[in-house]
């Protein structure tokens, strides 16, 4: 990121500012990475307490997970109500998550990845539907003890617009850019401060217009090509109907002009000589 220390000492005074506006949050209680999955969608351009509370909702209205799998994204939407924004995506998200997990692993289980490395573990989270790096990171941070601070759109939205980071950096960037900024111990602290921060926008912003809102500007159009001048075409003197054009001779060096009333003789061509006309011959005829 261009200018990526002048940024990090911003996020750093973002941090203890909300730190002494707030204080310090209670730690997240952790749960399965499975519900942490689903929490961190419902999370999205949202705050994690609203999304913690709209799953405590959805679990006392289902019997399991896998009954949250088979029901309609539509029908979910529904339950899930206005407690989160964009409740419909959300939806459906929710649904082709745990169908992935169901088709890959035989079972609405994701506690196999404590085992495995965190690098490991967040690709898989990342190439299962409806997920993502955002959600990866909500699974990683607060299921696996690793290392990550999600970034949403409209977390996105609110650090450009205070200038926290580059004008132009996109989701992958400001993530990457942000836990190397807020160490391991400092992010979940740093991740719910910033929840809460930019959680207070949410009400005010199309936020179902995000994505298209926080596209790049495309470059200026190049100015268009100057138009080139035509080429001077020399005018030339029409002779008059009838007369021939005049004949322009040039001058020998050093030659005067005759003066003004003069006449001027015709110039003899070289080696012109007289021609004698010769007597007619006589013939005398017989008598």
């Amino acid at each position: 990121m261009k200018h990526g220390s002048d940024y990090a000492k911003r996020i750093k005074r973002l941090y203890h500012d909300l730190l002494k506006k707030h204080g310090k949050p209670a730690p997240i209680d952790e749960v399965e990475p499975i519900d942490q999955m689903i929490i961190g969608i419902l999370a999205l351009d949202s705050s994690i307490s609203k999304a913690q509370a709209v799953y405590k909702k959805l679990r006392q209205q289902t019997v399991d997970l896998n009954e949250l799998r088979v029901t309609p994204a539509v029908e979910l939407s529904h339950m899930i109500g206005d407690g989160v924004p964009l409740a419909g995506s959300k939806a459906q998200r929710i649904v082709d998550a745990l169908n992935a997990v169901r088709r890959r692993q035989d079972a609405l289980e994701l506690g196999f990845l404590r085992q495995r490395g965190r690098r490991e573990a967040r690709e898989y989270l990342e190439s299962l539907d409806g997920v993502g790096p955002t959600v990866a990171a909500h699974v990683v941070l607060f299921s696996l003890g690793g290392h990550g601070v999600p970034v949403d759109n409209l977390t996105l939205y609110v650090l450009r617009k205070e200038a926290l980071i580059d004008g132009d950096a996109d989701l992958p960037t400001t993530q990457a850019f942000l836990e190397r900024c807020i160490s391991a111990s400092e992010a979940a602290e740093f991740t719910q401060l910033m929840s809460r921060h930019v959680g207070a926008h949410a009400a005010r912003l199309p936020l179902g217009k995000l994505p298209e809102m926080l596209k790049p500007a495309p470059p200026p159009a190049p100015p268009p090509p100057a138009k080139a001048s035509p080429p001077v075409v020399p005018t030339s003197v029409k002779p008059s109907p009838g007369t021939a054009p005049a004949e322009v001779k040039s001058k020998p060096a050093g030659a005067k002009s005759p003066a003004k009333g003069a006449s001027v003789a015709k110039a003899k061509p070289p080696h012109a000589r007289p021609v004698k006309s010769k007597p007619a011959a006589v013939v005398h005829k017989k008598k």
